[in-house]
């Protein structure tokens, strides 16, 4: 028994010195990411407002803060002040901190009688699926959220292990709470509340439930929608709405892209339908998951795909590892070896690992790289005072902010999406900027068309990059007023 406690040890010893390792190559390699910047210019402001940080640099600090889908106050405010104390580094590592916890939680998630005591195997599937570890380097709040939800489930599993009523009802209460806080960090938990609820009435008594789970749930999620989301609603609904018209709305291939985040998972909580004692447990998983095939329809942007998928995982973990071992006793079922089932246990967690790091990479390509523009501009830091950034993909000019405004902090960073020949025209009439970067997200016909009207108003291509991603090569195009 204590050898086999050791082996766990060391074994979840070296998952997460393979998590840490992959996520802090993340957080070396990858190029900031426009949702980054934003997040982390949202808690400068937090910050700045509670008199703890110096005045922000320039930016539409009511739009972000009235905009931001969660409570900026929370994983926001931690980024940035990670950020002021480490740079980028820091404010990436407080989500690799969160990813690391969470694959603990899952690992007692694991170890509860409710799912089998299959902890490191649970852990292990989590980590090794690629897209937790991906999304856990970037400085966004994915991490945090999914670390409350994985609490809350950690919860509402260990207490329907309990006989007695007291510490049931406490650690449910205690479940409650931590969901409500994955829902007040990010509001893409909402979509998976109600089944989350329905959940824990099936695991515990109506009256346990009722009264520490789903009341102190709803007079939480009430209190804070009432003081924190009713008075910038109409901010919302309209940033939405701009958002799906930009967008057009919900597509075919967001349900494919959603599926192929998730795919392997699936495919092994599926199996795990199968099991001898855990496959009822691994239908309710999966329906708990199922939200994420819903959330593209209300936000169909691939961000908010990212962290739908990221929490979906967090319920599919138990499932997978259920689809791991049903595998590996159908394989060794008529071997008598007694490392039969070890081996492929072994063999489809290596799998689960090849998988995990062809997504991993492939999730890196979708990552614009700006570094080349912002290179070439803080290059030139007298030579302009207004910069026009003409995109058709996220909030670029937030990166621009976060490089350029430590070294050129007067410069006016303006931004313009999918504008038309005659906004284009006005806008550069009446800013007047100095520099016009264009990056390659419109499709090739408009690309082109905007270089046409640039350089029919008297800009100059001054440097050309490009940037290999998932959909092709793209180019940047850093336009300069007037004659080289």
């Amino acid at each position: 028994m204590k050898d086999r406690v050791r082996l766990n040890t060391l074994l979840m010893a070296l998952l997460i010195i393979y998590s840490l390792s992959v996520m802090c190559w993340g957080v070396v390699m990858n190029p900031l990411s426009p949702g980054e910047a934003m997040t982390i210019f949202i808690g400068r402001n937090v910050l700045t407002e509670l008199g703890v940080a110096e005045e922000n640099v320039p930016a539409p600090s009511d739009i972000m803060m009235d905009t931001y889908t969660g409570s900026p106050a929370v994983a926001p405010a931690v980024i940035a002040a990670a950020d002021s104390a480490a740079g980028i580094y820091g404010a990436r590592l407080v989500s690799v901190m969160f990813c690391l916890l969470l694959i603990i939680l899952l690992y007692k998630t694991g170890n509860t009688p409710l799912y089998g005591g299959r902890g490191l195997l649970t852990g292990a599937t989590f980590a090794l699926l690629g897209l937790p570890l991906q999304l856990s380097s970037s400085a966004n709040a994915d991490a945090c959220a999914a670390l409350f939800l994985g609490a809350s489930l950690l919860c509402v599993a260990h207490a329907a292990g309990l006989d007695h009523p007291r510490k049931r009802a406490s650690i449910v209460l205690a479940g409650a709470l931590s969901l409500a806080l994955a829902a007040m960090v990010s509001y893409t938990v909402m979509f998976f509340v109600l089944p989350f609820v329905l959940y824990v009435f099936l695991l515990h008594r109506p009256f346990t439930a009722g009264v520490f789970f789903l009341l102190p749930l709803l007079v939480l999620l009430a209190l804070y929608g009432y003081f924190a989301v009713l008075p910038v609603l109409p901010a919302v609904e309209n940033e939405f709405a701009s958002f799906q018209s930009l967008s057009g709305g919900a597509t075919n291939s967001s349900g494919a892209y959603i599926f192929y985040l998730l795919n392997m998972a699936l495919l092994l909580a599926a199996i795990g339908i199968f099991h001898k004692e855990g496959g009822i447990k691994s239908i309710f998983l999966l329906l708990l998951a199922a939200p994420a095939f819903i959330v593209h329809l209300e936000c169909p942007g691939v961000n908010y795909m990212h962290t739908a998928a990221m929490f979906s995982l967090v319920f599919l973990a138990p499932a997978a590892a259920l689809g791991v071992v049903q595998l590996s006793e159908l394989f060794s079922l008529y071997n008598d070896m007694k490392l039969a089932k070890p081996f492929f246990v072994t063999a489809l967690l290596v799998i689960t690992f090849v998988f995990g790091i062809q997504q991993i990479r492939g999730l890196n390509k979708e990552r614009p790289d700006l570094s080349s523009a912002v290179s070439f501009l803080n290059g030139r830091p007298n030579s302009y005072s207004t910069l026009l950034v003409d995109s058709d993909y996220g909030s670029p000019e937030f990166v621009y902010r976060y490089y350029l405004g430590k070294k050129t902090p007067w410069v006016r960073i303006i931004p313009i999406k999918r504008g038309t020949e005659k906004e284009r025209r006005d806008i550069v009439a009446s800013q007047r900027p100095d520099y016009v970067v264009v990056d390659g997200f419109h499709s090739v016909k408009s690309f082109d068309q905007v270089n046409r009207d640039y350089l029919a108003q008297d800009f100059t291509v001054a440097a050309t990059y490009s940037m290999s991603l998932t959909s092709g090569v793209k180019n940047i195009l850093v336009f300069q007023k007037g004659a080289l």
